[in-house]
């Protein structure tokens, strides 16, 4: 009889030392580790695209693809960017309120989805669906808005 895995297991399976969100430091250890995680694979898919984009300009250099690809690699970048800046794991807000266990499951439920997309980008690009990328990349834009309104509480989001 085989359990079905909830999104923490989940993503201490995906993410090598990830614990969960447990107290204040860990909040912002595994919040770093979330981030980074995205950020990674979302640089792996700028250097697929960088591999893609030396192949179609070695045979046809003015092929129109070379430029949907640019700013495709532009919108990476952005969000790699946010990821990055982004306020780590509620460093202040978690003393200023609570983070109720409720609010930790919907962080939990939002990391997995969002470590989930970033791995959905890169294999959307590894296997030539390079149409899919830029609507998942928006896809992951939104979850990561979302999630940066998890770590304040309803009344400030």
């Amino acid at each position: 009889m085989t359990k079905e895995l909830t999104p923490l297991e989940r993503l201490q399976l995906m993410i090598p030392g990830y614990r969960g969100y447990k107290t204040k430091d860990l909040i912002r250890q595994d919040d770093f580790l979330i981030r980074s995680s995205v950020k990674n694979k979302l640089e792996l898919t700028l250097n697929k695209i960088a591999e893609v984009e030396a192949q179609i300009a070695s045979s046809s250099p003015f092929s129109p693809e070379l430029k949907k690809l640019e700013t495709l690699a532009s919108k990476i970048r952005t969000v790699i960017g946010d990821v990055a800046s982004a306020q780590g794991g509620g460093a202040d807000v978690y003393s200023r309120w609570k983070v109720t266990v409720e609010a930790l499951d919907e962080i939990v439920k939002n990391d997995l989805e969002m470590v989930t997309v970033a791995e959905e980008v890169y294999n959307s690009l590894s296997s030539g669906k390079v149409e899919d990328v830029s609507l998942k990349i928006d896809q992951l834009k939104k979850i990561i808005s979302k999630r940066q309104q998890l770590f304040f509480p309803p009344e400030y989001r």
